[in-house]
């Protein structure tokens, strides 16, 4: 499985640089770049870009402050679900999946009723975004850097350098094997 990881989430502590080889366990967390009811309650995964799958899954769990999906592997986002989005509703659409910042791991892992999420993972390999950065301006004029996303491109590396990588601004994938279930 693909995971995404921006170097900040090791810069602010709360993961060491990750190695190819290294076992470890976090939970997935899930922005929605698209979303519509399913008619059917179906689980899957299609990768479409690196740490981007067109998905299907089932809505286990939903609140004002966040939600949790399962596409055959449990995921969240802190975020206001959507109102399609209620407990038992069957959902597809296009869907980045990336490690868990510290969103769960510090606080809604203790909710009560939040579900398990945490997996252990085997890092196969990783890669390091090397996509071209582009100067532009924002809405209100202020000069900003994106990535040019005609050019995207990746070099494998045996590990995160989140310090040093892109000059601290490394985007990594962490192609990870699933060891375990959530307890």
């Amino acid at each position: 499985m693909q995971i995404g990881m921006s170097a900040w989430i090791v810069q602010d502590g709360n993961y060491p640089d990750f190695t190819v080889g290294q076992r470890t366990r976090f939970a997935l967390e899930f922005y929605a770049e698209s979303i519509r009811s399913s008619p059917a309650a179906i689980r899957s995964f299609a990768g479409v870009q690196p740490a981007r799958y067109n998905a299907s899954g089932i809505i286990t769990y939903a609140t004002e402050e966040a939600w949790v999906v399962d596409f055959g592997i449990l995921a969240f986002s802190e975020s206001k679900p959507p109102s399609i989005a209620t407990v038992g509703a069957s959902v597809s659409g296009e869907f980045s999946i990336g490690i868990d910042p510290f969103f769960y791991f510090e606080r809604l892992c203790k909710i009560p009723g939040f579900p398990e999420l945490r997996y252990d993972w085997r890092v196969d390999s990783i890669l390091l975004e090397t996509t071209p950065w582009l100067s532009t301006r924002d809405a209100t004029g202020r000069k900003v850097l994106c990535r040019d996303d005609s050019r995207t491109s990746y070099r494998e590396v045996d590990k995160t350098d989140a310090w040093h990588d892109d000059d601290g601004n490394g985007n990594y994938v962490l192609n990870c094997t699933r060891i375990e279930t959530p307890r």
